[in-house]
Parts: structure tokens; sequence; C-alpha cells
């Protein structure tokens, strides 16, 4: 039976081969599981007969932070709150009563003891005009305003007879030529004048080379508080002599749109901080709004880029005037 047996050869070719076959498999199961197991290094999510990289966290930004940009700059501002690019202001409510454009009236006059920034006229007045009385106080920016319109009246008319006869405290008696004073005239920013004329002083009425003052004061801030043809929004009848400082970027504006005082701040109120009024003038870009109180304390907001001025109206309100050259 032993001769029967089919005798086995060794065939070292099949073996080698077996060997390799044994090995390759044993080599790629190791790899699918240290592929499958190493989480540190591949960090995959198997899901179902698929795998595929998880959604890595967003790196972490500035808070409320975002690049704007326009056609001439790019910048980076704070967002997440409103108005972004912009200082917030604080106004409260004693506020509504002062400023270059509150329009003030006997049942609402200035208040008590509230004067801007007040100087002696006899100190820094210069040589184109007289003072009636050597203790005329004017604010400070009203007077710097009135010296240059007073000096181009002299250069164009060659004279210099006008008299500022009052400002806050202007003598309103019997032979007075300033027969009538204003609430607004606590303020400090007015001007009431008179002529000098064969050694005395009289009344100005707005006529001859005089006129020029009605007609250009506008330029430099300065509007006829009591315009002619305004009778019935004003109160009052036209007087020439009472000058009022408002700055002059309104001042522009009011004589350009034919507009008193009154005119001039209904015509603010329809222009918010989200819809300005925009003016551009003597290459300076002006945004204008009105906000209206709300109460003890009224937020609002101007440009971090800009200076501003803030005037009550008075009534209900603010002005808010931001230049940018």
């Amino acid at each position: 039976m032993a001769d029967r047996a089919r005798k086995v050869k060794f065939k070292p070719r099949r073996f080698v081969g077996a060997v390799a076959v044994i090995l390759l498999v044993t080599f790629g199961a190791d790899t699918v599981w240290r592929s499958l197991s190493n989480d540190e290094h591949h960090n995959l999510v198997i899901d179902g007969d698929f795998a595929e990289y998880p959604t890595m966290p967003e790196t972490p930004q500035q808070e409320n932070a975002v690049t704007l940009a326009n056609d001439d700059s790019t910048s980076t501002e704070t967002v997440g709150v409103e108005n972004v690019g912009q200082h917030q202001l604080i106004l409260s409510e004693a506020k509504v009563a002062e400023g270059k454009l509150a329009v003030y009236a006997p049942d609402r006059p200035v208040k008590s003891g509230y004067a801007g920034d007040m100087v002696n006229l006899l100190s820094v007045k210069n040589e184109y005009y007289s003072l009636y009385s050597e203790s005329i106080q004017l604010e400070s920016d009203a007077a710097e305003a009135f010296n240059q319109l007073m000096e181009d009246y002299n250069n164009d008319t060659g004279l210099s007879d006008f008299v500022v006869y009052g400002t806050n405290d202007t003598y309103t008696g019997e032979d007075s030529c300033c027969p009538e004073s204003f609430t607004e005239s606590d303020l400090g920013t007015s001007v009431d004048l008179a002529l000098k004329a064969y050694g005395e002083v009289i009344e100005y009425d707005g006529l001859d080379d005089e006129s020029w003052v009605v007609e250009n004061c506008w330029k430099y801030g300065f509007i006829v508080r009591y315009p002619e043809g305004k009778n019935d929004t004003t109160g009052h009848s036209y007087c020439p002599w009472h000058l009022r400082y408002v700055g002059k970027v309104h001042s522009v504006i009011m004589h350009e749109k034919d507009m008193c005082l009154e005119d001039y701040i209904r015509f603010l109120a329809d222009f918010t901080l989200d819809k300005p009024y925009q003016y551009k003038y003597d290459d300076v870009d002006y945004t204008i709004f009105s906000v209206k109180s709300t109460g003890e304390s009224t937020v609002t907001y101007v440009p971090l880029s800009s200076s501003y001025s803030v005037s009550g109206n008075n009534k209900d309100g603010f002005i808010i005037n931001t230049p940018k050259s």
C-alpha cells in the first residue's frame, strides 16, 4: 500500500507564492486596522459605506468685527450694534432750550443764567465800527464773525458808520434807536445796530449804502432775525437792525432757500440720522439732521471722523451738524 502511495514532490515556487499571499493579506488587514483606529492622525468619521472628514470648527474671529470697503478705502469697524463707525451722544433734556438755532419767544425764553462763551466786545473789536457802551458783551464766535463783517463792509463801501447799540442788554428806552428788546438776546448771539450820522447816533433802517449789511450778513453766519416778508411766520415785522448769529452754513442755507429761522427749523425736522440733509459749501461737506427729544436723556450718533455741533430748537429736539472737509 505504501508502494501505491503517491509521492508528493516539494515545489519551492508554489511554496514561495503561498507565503507571499499570506504576508500580503496580513499586511493589508493590519493597514486597514490602523487606518480605522488611528483617530489622532486621520480623524475619520465612518457613516455606513463611506468615510469623510468631519466639518472642522471655524477659526475664531474677532468678536463683532467686519471689514468695510468703498471706492476710496478699506477699514475695520465694530458691528453687532447699530451705527457702525459712529460716536454715541447722550443729550440731556435741558439742552433742548440751548443753542444758536433755538427759537425763543416770551413763553419760551432763554434759560436764566445761560449764555455762550462771552467776550467784552471792546477788547476784541476792530476799527471799522463803534460801540454805544464799553461794557457790551457778545458770544466769542459771533464777535469774530461780526469783526469780519464790518471789515468787509468798510472795504466795499468805504464806510465805518455802524454802532453796536446793544447785544444781550440793549437799551430800549423812549428815545432808543432800538426801541424793542427780544427774549433771544439773552443768549448773547444777537447784535442790535444803529448808525453814526452828523455827530449823533440814529436808527438803522436797512436802506442806502448801509443796506450792504442786510444783504450780506448771511455770508458771515448772521441772519436778519425778523426779515422782510416773514411777518406771519415770525410774528414780528421787519427789523433790519436786529441780527442774530446762527453759524455760517446755517445762514447760507437759509439765505439760499429764503427761510427765516422758524422756516429752517421746520425744514430740518424732516431730516433724520438715517436720512440727513447733505450740503456742500466752501469745499466742506455738511451733514445736518434733527433728533427728537425722548425725555431726560436722548441718544443719537455722530461720525467718528468728524467734528460736530449741537443746538436745541427750544421746542422738542436737537439739530446736529457734522462738517467734514
